[in-house]
C-alpha cells in the first residue's frame, strides 16, 4: 500500500512539474522582449484652436462667433526607445493654423483702410471680423513615456518657421479716433485691414500629448501646442495685446 501511494505521489509531482515548465515556456513566448531601437511614424490630423490672447482684453467687449479654419497637419516622427518605458522623439510637420472670429470692440487700437483708399491709425469702436490662416514647418522635440503596449505620452517643445501667412479682416458699423483716443472721430461704415506681412517668421512653444494603439500599426493621437512667442513683433501697431498660437491636433499615427 505504501509503495503504491509513493508511486502515485511521484507520478503527480512529475506531472505538476511538467505543467509548470510548460506554462513558463508559454509565458516567455507571450511576453515581448524589449530591444532599444528606432521607431518611425507618419502623422496626420487637423488643428483646432485659436491665435488668441491669453485672457480677453477689455477692448474686446463681445465675441459673436468663432470657427476654426481648415487646418491640416502632416508630418514624420522619428523616436528612440532608450528603455522599455522611456524614450525621445523628433518630428518634422507641416502645420496649418487658422481661425475666424467676429466680435465687438471698444477703443481698439488698429490700422485700417477704407473702401475709397483712406488709411487711418487709431482707436476703433464697432464690429470686427478677423481671419487667420498661417502655415508653419514645425520641429517638435519630446521626451516619451510608454507605460504599456496601448499608450504613449509625450512632453516637450517645438520650434516653427512661417512659410505662408494670412491675417486680415474687416471693421464696420462704428468709428475710429484717428491718431489716438482724443483724435478726430471718423465714421466707418466698412473698412479692411491686412497684417499678413507683419506676422513673425519664427514661433516657439511647448507641446505635449498622447497616443493610443488601435491596431497593429495604427494609433490615434491628441497633441496640444502652446506658443510662447507673440505672432507679431513688439513694435507692431495694429494691435495693443499679444496673440499666441494655441492649438490642439487630433489625428492618427501610422507606425512604419
Amino acid at each position: 500500500m505504501n509503495i503504491k501511494f509513493k508511486g502515485l505521489l511521484a507520478v503527480m509531482l512529475l506531472a505538476a512539474g511538467q505543467l509548470f515548465a510548460q506554462e513558463n515556456n508559454n509565458n516567455n513566448k507571450n511576453t515581448p522582449t524589449f530591444t532599444p531601437g528606432l521607431e518611425h511614424r507618419i502623422l496626420a490630423g487637423f488643428n483646432f484652436g485659436a491665435t488668441a490672447p491669453v485672457g480677453l482684453p477689455n477692448t474686446i467687449r463681445r465675441i459673436n462667433s468663432f470657427r476654426p479654419e481648415f487646418s491640416p497637419s502632416l508630418g514624420y516622427e522619428l523616436s528612440y526607445r532608450i528603455t522599455s518605458k522611456w524614450g525621445a522623439s523628433l518630428a518634422v510637420k507641416l502645420d496649418y493654423k487658422g481661425m475666424a472670429t467676429k466680435d465687438e470692440v471698444l477703443y481698439f487700437p488698429t490700422i485700417i483702410t477704407t473702401e475709397d483708399g483712406g488709411s487711418f491709425s487709431g482707436n476703433f469702436s464697432g464690429k470686427n471680423k478677423t481671419i487667420v490662416r498661417n502655415a508653419y514647418v514645425a520641429f517638435p522635440l519630446s521626451a516619451t513615456f510608454t507605460p504599456n503596449t496601448k499608450w504613449r505620452f509625450s512632453l516637450g517643445g517645438y520650434a516653427a518657421w512661417l512659410f505662408s501667412s494670412n491675417f486680415y479682416g474687416t471693421v464696420s458699423d462704428g468709428y475710429i479716433r484717428n491718431g489716438g483716443p482724443t483724435g478726430e472721430k471718423v465714421i466707418i461704415d466698412k473698412a479692411s485691414f491686412d497684417f499678413g506681412t507683419d506676422v513673425r517668421k519664427f514661433d516657439i512653444g511647448l507641446q505635449g500629448g498622447a497616443m493610443r494603439k488601435v491596431g497593429r500599426k495604427l494609433e490615434v493621437m491628441g497633441n496640444l501646442s502652446w506658443g510662447l512667442k507673440p505672432i507679431f513683433p513688439d513694435d507692431f501697431k495694429g494691435l495693443d495685446f499679444p496673440l499666441y498660437n494655441i492649438y490642439l491636433t487630433l489625428g492618427v499615427a501610422y507606425k512604419i
